[in-house]
């Protein structure tokens, strides 16, 4: 099996593989609707974008070292050429969801102090707050294409801030998780290993492949692919709309897709239905993000695809354990482990990880790191777990509450309790995954439950489709709680 070469730091990235080595394999396609066509991206081209996205950040932001740039736009090239731009100029790169609302935005940009955000111009329903608050420091996407490219120079601290992602949290609002080149980098032993895997497989050691890339890329799952694609010289194939997707495999051929358990059971449903033709070449599901159906990675397994399993989270940069087994008896793991990371399973079974990929911290709030990360280095995950004989981990359950939906989104209870909780009729209320969907359960006065379903539903249409309530059920009586006075949640 072909090793595929580990680098760990991004100079050494730009200049050893994707200039020199991998010069001339290509690295992206995107498919321009408006004119049907396919444009395809080669590294030493791709290069040569991030050098001029360099110069561009340098010249036009003093004393650019440690200064903050925000992502907020679809994913694109553009977006992988400022990525790599952003933190070769020596910048920190925030990555921000343009699928939030302004609310949940703002407060992310005020805790950040932003030097500058770079958008693509389209509106996400709050262009005109964006604009009124932060209008002198607004970027095109494309603002590098001008400029001449620029010397790169190494990083200086491996282990400082590189980029900073928010993740849901237990407690409201969201959290900025503090990520290093360090952090990156050691993940990359693991992601190299997929690829020799995949090549194993296939008995191919001179295997080729592409990713087709349809998970937003402030979603760590996609944003990590933009370092661990190019140390094989792969291609990432960029969706420009998952409902493009049937036509976009056949036009842009991708061998493998990160997925979230709403688009494997999509492709579940293509296979075993015998229209695997739909799926062009596609035979490695990457599954992150949440749960999948065991029988469903079964059967997958059983009708020719490899399916990769990576579950961590961003305070563990991604891949905490990678799980390779195709048989029933694993295939329900989350996987075996790494060798950059330690694990154990606390007293009360929740399953801890130690190493360098572990985060920094919590942006500007050591209390909730301490949360996390207790005194000897150990990352709290907040999942149960048992190891088997094999030494496979499997997930028993979740210490807290948050709630994972099938298309990977983390939905704070707390937080939607929180909003309901403003109308005035509502005694007491918990936010809690029924079935499918997302339901609050409310104690208010029988007189006031059509208040408060009017409540919810304006709130509703202030967030996004994946944190609306669209179940709505009432108690007369005080919610149950436990003997610590916590409201029960089950």
């Amino acid at each position: 099996m072909r090793k595929i070469r580990v680098l760990d730091n991004v100079y050494d990235l730009i200049t050893i593989n994707m200039e020199d080595r991998f010069k001339d394999n290509v690295a992206f396609r995107f498919y321009d609707t408006a004119n049907d066509a396919v444009t395809t991206i080669l590294y030493k081209d791709y290069v040569q974008d991030i050098r001029k996205a360099v110069n561009y950040f340098q010249s036009t932001i003093p004393e650019i070292k440690g200064k903050k740039i925000c992502l907020l736009t679809k994913n694109s090239y553009e977006y992988a050429v400022n990525t790599f731009g952003v933190v070769a100029a020596g910048a920190v790169l925030v990555l921000l969801n343009q699928r939030k609302s302004w609310d949940e935005l703002s407060y992310e940009l005020g805790l950040v102090e932003p030097d500058a955000i770079l958008t693509d111009g389209d509106d996400y329903g709050f262009n005109d707050q964006l604009k009124a608050a932060y209008g002198d420091i607004l970027r095109p996407m494309d603002g590098f294409r001008s400029y001449e490219p620029a010397q790169l120079t190494r990083c200086i601290d491996h282990e400082a801030l590189m980029v900073l992602m928010f993740t849901s949290g237990t407690t409201g609002r969201s959290k900025g998780v503090m990520l290093s080149e360090k952090n990156f980098f050691s993940v990359m032993r693991a992601h190299t290993q997929i690829g020799e895997h995949m090549m194993a497989y296939k008995h191919e050691p001179d295997l080729v492949m592409s990713q087709y890339t349809v998970l937003p890329m402030f979603h760590l799952g996609a944003f990590i692919c933009l370092f661990s694609w190019a140390h094989a010289g792969w291609a990432l194939n960029v969706s420009s709309d998952i409902r493009n997707f049937y036509k976009e495999v056949k036009r842009m051929p991708s061998q493998a897709m990160a997925v979230v358990p709403v688009i494997m059971n999509s492709l579940h449903h293509d296979v075993m239905r015998g229209r695997k033709d739909r799926l062009g070449e596609l035979w490695v599901p990457i599954c992150s993000s949440a749960m999948f159906d065991p029988q469903v990675m079964l059967d997958m397994a059983e009708h020719g695809m490899f399916v990769v399993q990576t579950y961590g989270s961003t305070e563990t940069c991604g891949d905490g354990i990678i799980n390779y087994a195709q048989d029933a008896k694993h295939i329900g793991a989350v996987g075996q482990g790494n060798d950059y990371l330690d694990y154990k399973i606390a007293e009360d079974g929740e399953l801890c990880m130690r190493g360098d990929s572990i985060m920094l911290g919590y942006y500007k709030d050591p209390e909730a790191t301490a949360e996390v990360i207790d005194a000897d280095g150990w990352f709290h995950t907040g999942d149960l777990a048992r190891k088997d004989e094999d030494g496979y981990y499997f997930l028993t359950g979740r210490k807290k509450n948050l709630i994972i939906l099938d298309s990977g989104e983390n939905i704070s209870p707390e937080e939607l309790e929180g909003i309901v909780g403003k109308c005035e009729a509502v005694k007491e209320c918990v936010v809690k995954e029924m079935g499918k969907k997302i339901g609050v359960v409310v104690y208010c006065d029988e007189d006031k439950q059509q208040q408060v379903r009017d409540f919810i539903t304006e709130a509703n249409r202030t967030l996004p489709l994946y944190k609306r309530m669209s179940a709505v059920e009432f108690s007369t009586e005080p919610l149950p709680r436990n003997g610590a006075g916590k409201l029960l949640r089950q």
